[in-house]
């Protein structure tokens, strides 16, 4: 992994010393960050070192943030520690498609890959619930592969007395973390298995989880070796179809071993949550100071705060600078300039339109360029 890594320039220079000692342990490498990592996956590209899909999964359009997977997104990998389907399954899929929704691509190769049928749909109209659950029922849908927002559809359409007796499985996560509450699911999907993956947009699925599994607990997968280093997650994955080597990778995610009461051999790992100033946003991972930068990047704006709020909205708060009006049109046009750049964001914007908005303030709240408001 070291030689394939030594490939590109940046990653041969850090890797340097290793690849001239005749043996080491891999806690001697050094950890492998964000910028480096971005960094290596252009030199990939300008080099045509790598092959596989491409995925802008987040960053601006000045920076995106780049993730090269083979082609078969490690399909096989996760099959043979995570199996929930049958051949006789019907699968929907209701991960949008798109540059930002790698998920979609997963969920139609691993359900083929499972001998199940794949209804790949992709996020269903706003409305009309009944009409698709009536749907997907005369179609014979026996599983469902969803993201945050579409569980959240389906837990309301069960609130409103429309039960899914035919959903056998539900399977949620991937690159985009789902974090739905496991009550919450069984009190309203009794008869529903639920299993789970885990897993980051430059990590890829890093674990998995089965129906029997502790609430948060997730078992590394086979080809992932995961590091609880003082709270952060490193992975390292154990394959050289991966382009850039991703070895002691930080996740800018929390964690730590524990015990799973489901029995299954090896490590177990509870997931703890993101690290400032990234944060879960249905799903996504996004970074506070990328939108505080875009904010302050322009002459209305003189300074900025990521606030989220316990309703699961993003708030930009900002100061405006002396002479900008604070009306309207002068809050929409910074929302615009901030959503246009970005590209995690502006996803999550146009499936939920009202979970961001700009507000103006006098002043902002302590110097934390995020704040989480409790209830």
């Amino acid at each position: 992994m070291l030689h394939q890594a030594a490939r590109l320039p940046s990653l041969a220079a850090k890797y340097e010393r290793e690849l001239a000692r005749r043996s080491f342990a891999l806690a001697d490498l050094p950890v492998l960050s964000r910028g480096e990592l971005a960094t290596a996956t252009a030199e990939a590209l300008a080099l045509n070192a790598g092959e596989g899909l491409l995925w802008a999964h987040g960053g601006t359009l000045d920076t995106p943030d780049l993730t090269l997977l083979p082609e078969q997104m490690f399909t096989s990998e996760i099959r043979s520690a995570w199996n929930p389907l049958r051949t006789t399954d019907v699968v929907a899929n209701l991960h949008p498609a798109g540059r930002m929704q790698p998920d979609h691509y997963f969920f139609n190769r691993f359900a083929t890959a499972s001998g199940a049928t794949v209804l790949p749909l992709g996020s269903l109209p706003e409305g009309a619930d009944d009409d698709w659950l009536r749907f997907l029922a005369r179609n014979h849908v026996t599983a469902i592969a969803a993201p945050p927002h579409a569980v959240t559809r389906l837990l309301r359409a069960s609130t409103a007395g429309r039960p899914l007796p035919w959903l056998r499985t539900l399977m949620l996560g991937g690159a985009a973390h789902d974090t739905t509450d496991d009550g919450l699911l069984a009190s309203h999907f009794p008869y529903t298995a639920v299993w789970r993956l885990y897993g980051t947009p430059t990590a890829w699925v890093i674990g998995q989880r089965g129906p029997h599994c502790l609430a948060g607990i997730y078992h590394p997968l086979p080809h992932q070796h995961v590091e609880a280093v003082d709270g952060r997650l490193l992975v390292t994955t154990l394959t050289p179809s991966r382009t850039p080597a991703l070895i002691r990778y930080d996740t800018e995610e929390r964690g730590e071993f524990a015990h799973c009461a489901c029995g299954r051999p090896g490590p177990a790992l509870r997931v703890l949550g993101t690290r400032p100033p990234f944060f879960r946003f249905h799903g996504r991972t996004l970074s506070a100071r990328e939108l505080v930068d875009l904010a302050t990047a322009h002459d209305e704006v003189s300074a900025a705060q990521v606030v989220l709020t316990p309703e699961q909205r993003i708030q930009l708060r900002i100061r405006l600078a002396p002479g900008v009006p604070d009306d309207h049109h002068s809050h929409a046009w910074i929302r615009f300039r901030v959503l246009e750049n970005h590209l995690a964001l502006a996803a999550c914007a146009l499936e939920q339109p009202d979970a961001f908005e700009v507000l103006a303030v006098q002043e902002l709240t302590g110097t934390s360029v995020l704040v989480t408001e409790e209830r």
